[in-house]
Parts: structure tokens; C-alpha cells; sequence
């Protein structure tokens, strides 16, 4: 029998924000490049993206290990899905739905993967293709939305990214307000790296973009002393 004291219940080498925003033709995804033991940076220019296939991309928060289990999971998931149909792909509502329910079936057993996974793609909607974001925590609680900031983001960047939406949806836009993000994030938030990795979903496919990095204005680091 299973004892709860024996059930893996505390992330050891984790990541953090992920941002995810949708636009008019697309969906752009943002995560830094680092994943921390604690607060100690242990795993650097480590991309934190998990592209499935040319529809959809799954980002993760959260340990590092189950997301290599995850991903490994996603992997034998398509291979079922070909067996039956090779043209046959996840779609970005499939995949969150699967994995919506496995995150609840975990947890519910007292041994939940300790993630927040984002999954973002194009969802083929009344023949076309629609940009699509799913998000789902280690409690199997998940919804759909044009917008998200997971981790500390989900405090700092919320309200910024949906405000800027509001007046702008282009692909431009949209690139320049997760930099904007990760900034933000970096200074408030001493698990992130100022390396980050931006992924593209649109008609065209999935376009992963060189890691680019941040300098930041450190000026105002007297004024934020507020912060660990």
C-alpha cells in the first residue's frame, strides 16, 4: 500500500512565468531559459518549450522532471494516434484536454505532477484554423483564455498584457509586450533568467525563435526594494 508520506510531493528543480498571448492571426508564447533548485539558478539556456507538432507548442512552470515525464507521455500519445490514422495529429483542444484529465486523475491520487503546463496552438474551428491557449495546474483545474501569465507573472503581468490587448492585436505588438513581460518579470522575480525563448503559432506552423536576451534598466533598482 501507498503511504502519503512516500508520494513525491515537492518540486525540486522548477521553472517559472510562462506568458502566452493570442493575436489575430496567431499565438506567441514566452518562456525564460532557466530552471532553479530553489532559488539557485542550476540549469541555464534550458528551453522550457515543448513543440508537439506543427499545430502546437506546450510550455511548462513548475518541476522539470515531470515535464520530461510529460513529454515522454505526449510522445507515446501521438504514436497511438498514428497508429490508428498517419495523418492523424493532437490537436492543441485534444492535448489539453488529455491533459487536463490526467493532471486531475493524479492529483486526486495524492500524487499530482507538479506543473502548470500552457498549451498553444491552432484550433481547427468551422474550417479554419483559430488561435488557441489552454492552460491546467497540478490540480487538474483548466480553462481556455486569449491571455495568460503563469508563476509570479500571473501577479505582475495579468492585468499589464491584458490592458495593452485591449488597444492592439497584431504579431508586432504582441512580440514586443512578452519582451516587455519577461522584463518585467526579471526584475521582480529572482528565478528569471534574462535569456528567454519565443515561440510563433500560426497558418504557417510552429517558428521557434533564436533565444534572445535582456539587459534591463537597473536605475531603478533602489525604488524596488521590496522584493526577495
Amino acid at each position: 500500500m501507498l503511504l502519503v508520506s512516500n508520494i513525491y510531493s515537492n518540486p525540486t528543480c522548477t521553472g517559472t512565468t510562462v506568458v502566452a498571448i493570442a493575436y489575430k492571426d496567431g499565438v506567441a508564447i514566452m518562456t525564460d531559459r532557466l530552471v532553479s533548485y530553489g532559488k539557485m539558478a542550476r540549469y541555464r539556456h534550458f528551453c522550457r518549450q515543448y513543440r508537439v507538432n506543427s499545430r502546437v507548442v506546450v510550455a511548462f512552470g513548475g518541476d522539470h522532471a515531470d515535464f520530461q515525464w510529460l513529454q515522454n507521455l505526449i510522445e507515446r500519445q501521438t504514436f497511438r494516434l498514428k497508429a490508428h490514422d498517419p495523418t492523424a495529429e493532437l490537436s492543441p483542444r485534444m492535448l489539453h484536454g488529455y491533459l487536463t484529465s490526467l493532471m486531475y486523475i493524479r492529483r486526486t491520487k495524492l500524487n499530482p505532477l507538479w506543473n502548470i503546463l500552457v498549451v498553444a496552438g491552432m484550433q481547427m474551428q468551422n474550417d479554419q484554423f483559430e488561435p488557441f491557449i489552454g492552460v491546467v495546474n497540478q490540480r487538474g483545474v483548466a480553462y481556455s483564455t486569449k491571455s495568460v501569465a503563469t508563476g509570479l507573472g500571473a501577479w505582475l503581468l495579468n492585468e499589464m498584457v491584458e490592458n495593452e490587448l485591449r488597444q492592439n492585436g497584431e504579431k508586432l505588438t504582441t512580440i514586443s509586450l512578452l519582451r516587455k513581460s519577461l522584463e518585467l518579470s526579471f526584475y521582480s522575480d529572482c528565478t528569471t533568467s534574462n535569456e528567454f525563448d519565443i515561440s510563433i503559432v500560426d497558418n504557417e506552423g510552429v517558428k521557434l525563435r533564436k533565444p534572445e536576451t535582456i539587459v534591463g534598466n537597473w536605475d531603478i533598482a533602489e525604488y524596488r526594494c521590496d522584493y526577495d
